[in-house]
């Protein structure tokens, strides 16, 4: 049974949605045309009414997972949200989950992991997906037709320039179509840690990204230790983001996943802290979850949440 699971999951993953740089004409994408205009505020009168009289509960955006965030938390189309958190602390994981939900909404991610291979991504979320970590062939099945033509990773491994990832974004955006981008991490960009300038022009071109292509660029962020402490023992804060402030004040949304090691009787195992969202919705708190170990997810209560209904249908 292990040497089926294990053949279904190598099958699927052959037809999975994986960029490789080396087939790409990526000079094309790396000179975008200036898109810089002045427009009178007329030209925007018809649109604006309409988002007015819509309401801001009817704005477009993605919704956090977690029903109670509902009503709180829109991320918006062509926006930058940076997640900063302690190392294991569930970032990437909540991603991850974060992506699975977007699918489910209707919604194309590109997973740009610089730290872990396409395939180990590719595995992670079809566990998180099917809910477990052993899933069975069946369940992989439905994992891949949820993901068909919704769900794109990049190849690359180890250091890349800040450069070459704009484009990279710019062109899933053109080519493949995608409304949701994943960098995984700022710390594998070519970007010197002590260079904060470099830092902020990089975060600041990232947002003419988004803006331009109308993706929601996800930018994950390591904290800064704390002289004398562990570190995180806390939650900690966008102040703590290792870097220039600039990576937190130049961000749309700032969201800060954590895991209490040590929680008491009563206590939730996890805290997601919103710490920035500029919008119409603009709540910030936090909120506590749980992990639930065998799918890897952050969920309300003890239950894995599900993508697709028994009959393999997605929502």
């Amino acid at each position: 049974m292990a040497a089926d699971r294990g053949v279904a999951v190598l099958d699927a993953y052959r037809h999975a949605g994986v960029i490789q740089g080396d087939r790409i004409e990526w000079e094309r994408y790396l000179q975008p045309e200036d898109r810089s205009r002045i427009i009178p505020a007329e030209a925007l009168a018809e649109a604006g009414a309409r988002r007015l009289a819509l309401g801001k509960e009817a704005e477009s955006g993605l919704t956090l997972p977690w029903p109670k965030t509902q009503g709180k938390v829109l991320l918006r189309p062509g926006k930058v949200a940076v997640w900063a958190g302690w190392t294991h602390h569930g970032k990437t994981q909540m991603l991850k989950q974060l992506m699975l939900h977007g699918i489910l909404r209707g919604e194309k991610p590109l997973i740009a992991s610089m730290e872990e291979e396409p395939l180990d991504v590719w595995t992670d979320l079809a566990c998180m997906a099917c809910g477990e970590e052993d899933p069975a062939p069946r369940e992989v099945k439905r994992f891949v037709e949820f993901v068909r033509g919704n769900l794109w990773l990049y190849d690359q491994q180890g250091m890349i320039s800040g450069r070459r990832m704009l484009a990279v974004v710019r062109y899933a955006a053109a080519e493949l179509k995608i409304s949701q981008a994943v960098i995984d991490s700022l710390m594998m960009l070519a970007v010197d840690r002590d260079d904060y300038e470099a830092q902020a022009r990089f975060v600041g071109e990232l947002k003419a990204v988004a803006k331009d292509t109308g993706v929601t660029v996800h930018l994950v962020a390591h904290m800064r230790k704390r002289e004398g402490k562990q570190g995180d023992e806390a939650p900690g804060s966008l102040h703590d983001i290792a870097g220039g402030h600039e990576i937190a004040s130049k961000a749309d949304y700032v969201f800060i996943p954590w895991r209490n090691k040590t929680p008491k009787e009563g206590q939730q195992a996890c805290l997601l802290k919103v710490e920035k969202q500029r919008g119409r919705k603009s709540w910030v708190g936090s909120v506590g979850l749980n992990f639930h170990a065998g799918s890897k997810q952050f969920v309300e209560d003890v239950h894995a949440m599900r993508f697709w209904d028994d009959s393999g249908e997605a929502f």
